[in-house]
């Protein structure tokens, strides 16, 4: 089986074998020429190489223009191909949640979660948005939607005449002396607030203590400095996708 999350910032591949994550490739979306490089890697002889023995593909996608293409991919390799909906979730799970509003990946995530963790948790995941999943006693209670890390710096450099990209570090003091120590401890120390601040007014709110799952790609970075501990799943959409995928097509 292969599964396929399709973001504004990338698209993830990854490859499953006898149940198991096998590779995992890594697209920028935004890239003119990430179609071809798609057709490119996948191929009829890189899929026998995977001996994958049921040619299924399931997609979570935000961006439809380009799932279609991709989609018709793996149609010529003869694939099956199967896009997950609110109304296509074979669990027990209910989604308290504005119909066809939330998003694919974050039911993904959900899924995975539940199935790893249980029925309590709280996943915080750092893509193109930074987004908070709020379950409790097996049912997604809701979520909070900010502005994406990335996506805020290059709101920030593409509005001012002399800020330039930094990378997204921690700081060892709060205080830069450069330009660039400064917002390299706005974004860090920044993000760290708001994320602590949002968990622990969730935690009040809904009275519950969830395990605590962080994913996307600046996840890494921000673990340590999370108040609350937590687990790190950097493939917790590709989890869900295959889940989902196993009980309905496979």
């Amino acid at each position: 089986m292969i599964v396929v999350d399709i973001g504004n910032t990338n698209i993830v591949f990854g490859v499953y074998y006898n149940n198991r994550l096998t590779k995992v490739f890594r697209y920028e979306t935004r890239n003119k020429k990430v179609v071809q490089l798609i057709s490119n890697q996948f191929t009829n002889w890189y899929i026998k190489r995977t001996k994958i023995k049921k040619k299924i593909c399931i997609f979570s996608s935000v961006v439809p223009e380009i799932n279609n293409k991709i989609q018709k991919i793996f149609k010529l390799i003869q694939f099956k191909v199967f896009n997950i909906s609110p109304s296509k979730i074979p669990f027990n799970i209910k989604f308290k949640y504005k119909k066809n509003e939330l998003g694919c990946d974050r039911i993904a995530n959900t899924i995975a979660a539940i199935n790893k963790y249980g029925k309590n948790c709280l996943i915080i995941d750092f893509g193109t948005a930074t987004t908070f999943d709020v379950i409790k006693n097996n049912i997604y209670d809701g979520g909070i939607i900010a502005p994406g890390i990335r996506l805020s710096h290059d709101a920030l450099i593409t509005n001012t005449s002399k800020l330039k990209k930094i990378s997204i570090v921690k700081t060892k003091t709060i205080v830069g002396k450069t330009t660039t120590e400064s917002m390299q401890s706005g974004f860090y120390w920044g993000y760290i607030s708001l994320i602590n601040g949002i968990i622990e007014k969730i935690l009040y709110e809904k009275k519950y203590k969830p395990i605590i799952i962080l994913t996307g790609g600046l996840a890494i970075t921000f673990k340590d400095k999370i108040i609350k501990k937590n687990k790190y799943e950097p493939y917790l959409t590709l989890e869900g996708l295959k889940l989902i995928g196993q009980a309905n097509y496979a």
